[in-house]
């Protein structure tokens, strides 16, 4: 598991234990070192409703993103989940996307 990929796991605190597709964002160390259990994540979600509504988008902190279906990387969303919950890899970001990711999360996070 890479910084870039996305894979499908249980968001935290997902009553429906559904797996739904988050993206790795923690450094590629931490992600391939046994002893360290955890990796940092953010979510992806769909960007229609089930009413057919868009969710509302926050340009300093949401990516729009083609994956299956129109999608939103949502990067304030950020949690710590264990390697072991990772189901199965389902894309990888291109560097490019993950400059763009970057941007986001340091405008999350206050870091510019």
């Amino acid at each position: 598991m890479l910084r870039g990929e996305i894979w499908s796991a249980v968001w935290p605190n997902d009553p429906d234990l559904k797996l739904r597709p988050v993206l790795i964002v923690s450094n590629n160390y931490r992600n391939m070192e046994r002893k360290l259990e955890d990796i940092v994540v953010v979510k992806i979600t769909g960007l229609l409703r089930d009413d057919g509504s868009k969710k509302p988008l926050n340009s300093d902190e949401d990516i729009l993103y083609k994956f299956r279906k129109e999608s939103i990387i949502k990067c304030s969303s950020i949690y710590s989940i264990e390697k072991a919950q990772l189901q199965k890899k389902l894309g990888t970001l291109t560097s490019q996307q993950m400059e763009i990711v970057g941007e986001k999360l340091r405008n999350v996070l206050e870091l510019n």
